[in-house]
């Protein structure tokens, strides 16, 4: 029972919306009880899955409250407007990080804004065909789950709560408790039991008129200990109002601040392929993790054909990969060699988990080669040209390192002694043609980045000036960097592009608050994914990852969720792999088809949603 993430679009278009709703059909709907003290699981279930029948428009106002695990609280308060046979909504967010702060997103049907009335920030983007849904009543399918599309569009905790079945759609039970008023209206509470599980996730209390949750409580079953996460409160409900036209327009005194973007949903060019049967099918093989969510059982690394993405009927069965050692300890994605020959991979095969070893692994032979060993090793990068295994090392102490080996272990040496020692410690970010990328991990927003040459060592500052100390990353064909500059006073995120020497950089997306991660360049070096974390992410993270063309001209937003982990672009840059750790069903995979936006979850014969899916690389 987690936010509901996986969407198909050919579901989502079965409802049409009416143009406009008279105000005759508001007296006709039904007001009869369907809720009441003892609704049995199933009823309580399927009330919830068809409430959105039950009400044609709606308004309420509550507080929504996180409990931290140090005994602090953070609430704030949202109003909220729902109007969806004509696709409008508004919602009003405030003191959400201070009590002067207030932010506003409305759709008056062909546009959503998104705008923050104290800084003047505005982001629009078209309301997406897809979320014209109207009263919305989801499929139902057994282990995936539809959220609301209108929701998505809006994607606040309060505006959720309108929505019930987005709740209703996972497997356990529910059993009621007992009858109360909330703001004025009757209430059946409700317990829901995750299949499996005996502590209680949530807590509903549910309209007996329409099953709108009117207070929601979060517990901690995840993490074991049973405590109240957060609170959703209504205070003030009104269903099935006349809602007059200007709430859903921009503030007549709204002083707009410039963007150097507009965001929009829209599909966008992908990488040409040759014409013919084969050219449909994705290549490649995706190698990723499976974690069991019961005790008993071993992590297990497993391997599927490209195939599967863009032809799943035709998709062979999951594969698992032989590994010479049990996996107990965090693990990281494999990284694949330019030609997808091998991949390397930092794990240790002792019992307490050091020392870690450099593992080359041959998928043709399924041979594990140990090529290095020290106490720790970080994740390894490969070189543009497949030459070199680039990896951090830490002895545990403080000290750290970085290496360089070939793939077939020869050549291995440390290559960092020529860095300034006043900077210590380092990170690798990645490659540059020939040179490793780093930067000093001391606390601090600016200061130089190094280029080391792989070959001798030889260090030197990759650019004229110190600038914002950043991750920067080389796109494939080495003409640009991408890296997020943030300004820590006015906590302003810019995506930018700019050349190697520093010239020239081109802002792509701004953002207020929150993070960028990951930031990823496709195969042919045109556009970028990347991943931004609102302010939501202080107790009720929201996620979401747009794709940017590498001139700026061009952002689309493609995935909403609510954690996210890796982006992989597929081989061919028609694709991309989002790692979403806590999907309807558990940590899963998902895959976004850039020439449509349509969005489906990783599909293969003998592949079960029973377990967490996590750690996924694209072999080419």
């Amino acid at each position: 029972m987690k936010r509901y993430l996986f969407l198909m679009l050919i579901f989502l278009t079965a409802c049409s919306p009416a143009e406009s709703t008279p105000a005759s059909y508001f007296d006709n709907l039904p007001d009869v009880v369907i809720l009441r003290a003892d609704s049995n699981s199933e009823q309580i279930q399927q009330a919830m899955i068809q409430s959105a029948a039950k009400w044609m428009s709606l308004q309420m106002s509550g507080t929504i409250t996180w409990f931290g695990t140090d005994g602090s609280t953070q609430a704030f308060q949202e109003h909220t407007w729902i109007d969806p046979s004509n696709n409008r909504f508004k919602v009003e967010l405030n003191g959400m990080t201070n009590a002067a702060d207030k932010i506003v997103k409305f759709s008056d049907g062909t546009t959503v804004y998104n705008l923050n009335l104290n800084s003047g920030l505005v982001e629009t983007s078209s309301y997406p065909d897809f979320a014209r849904v109207g009263q919305y009543i989801p499929p139902v399918g057994e282990g995936v789950a539809y959220p609301n599309p209108i929701w998505g569009q809006m994607g606040t905790p309060l505006s959720e709560m309108a929505f019930s079945s987005n709740f209703a759609q996972g497997g356990g039970a529910f059993k009621t408790v007992r009858l109360e008023t909330i703001a004025g209206r009757e209430t059946l509470v409700v317990e829901w039991t995750p299949a499996s599980q005996t502590q209680v996730a949530y807590k509903f209390w549910l309209d007996t008129r329409t099953a709108v949750i009117l207070k929601l409580q979060e517990f901690g079953v995840k993490d074991g200990t049973g405590a109240l996460k957060s609170e959703r409160v209504v205070t003030e409900v009104t269903y099935n109002q006349i809602f007059d036209a200007n709430i859903f327009t921009l503030p007549s005194d709204f002083q707009q601040a410039v963007m150097p973007t507009q965001v929009g949903s829209q599909p966008i060019g992908t990488e040409s392929a040759s014409s013919g049967v084969e050219a449909q099918k994705e290549a490649g093989e995706l190698y990723f993790f499976l974690q069991p969510r019961q005790a008993g059982k071993s992590i297990q690394l497993a391997r599927v054909s490209g195939a599967c993405v863009s032809d799943p009927a035709n998709c062979p069965p999951i594969q698992m990969v032989n590994v010479p050692f049990p996996f107990n300890f965090t693990i990281n994605a494999l990284s694949w060699s330019p030609d997808g020959k091998y991949a390397a991979f930092s794990y240790s095969d002792n019992t307490n988990g050091t020392p870690t070893k450099l593992w080359l692994f041959d998928p043709a032979s399924g041979a594990w080669t140990s090529l290095a060993e020290f106490p720790y090793i970080d994740p390894p990068f490969w070189s543009p040209d497949g030459t070199w295994i680039a990896f951090r090392t830490q002895d545990g102490l403080g000290g750290e390192d970085v290496y360089v080996v070939r793939r077939d272990g020869s050549e291995l040496k440390s290559v960092s002694a020529n860095l300034p020692v006043e900077g210590r410690p380092y990170i690798m970010d990645g490659w540059y043609t020939e040179n490793i990328i780093m930067r000093s991990a001391l606390p601090g927003s600016s200061g130089n980045i190094y280029l080391v040459r792989a070959s001798d060592g030889t260090a030197r500052p990759m650019f004229a000036t110190p600038l914002t100390k950043a991750q920067f990353t080389a796109s494939p064909d080495a003409s640009l960097l991408v890296y997020d500059e943030y300004d820590y006073n006015s906590q302003n995120h810019i995506l930018k592009v700019m050349e190697p020497d520093g010239a020239n950089a081109v802002p792509l997306a701004n953002f207020k608050g929150g993070s960028i991660y990951p930031i990823v360049w496709s195969p042919n070096s045109q556009w970028i994914a990347f991943n931004y974390y609102s302010s939501f992410t202080d107790g009720a993270p929201t996620a979401e990852v747009y794709i940017v063309s590498r001139d700026g001209r061009t952002l689309s937003s493609v995935y909403k969720g609510t954690t996210v982990g890796r982006l992989v672009f597929s081989p061919s840059g028609k694709y991309l792999l989002v790692e979403e750790t806590t999907s309807a069903t558990g940590g899963h995979l998902f895959l976004i088809n850039l020439a449509t936006l349509e969005t489906n979850m990783l599909q293969a014969s003998g592949l079960s949603t029973d377990y967490d899916w996590y750690a996924p690389s694209w072999r080419p």
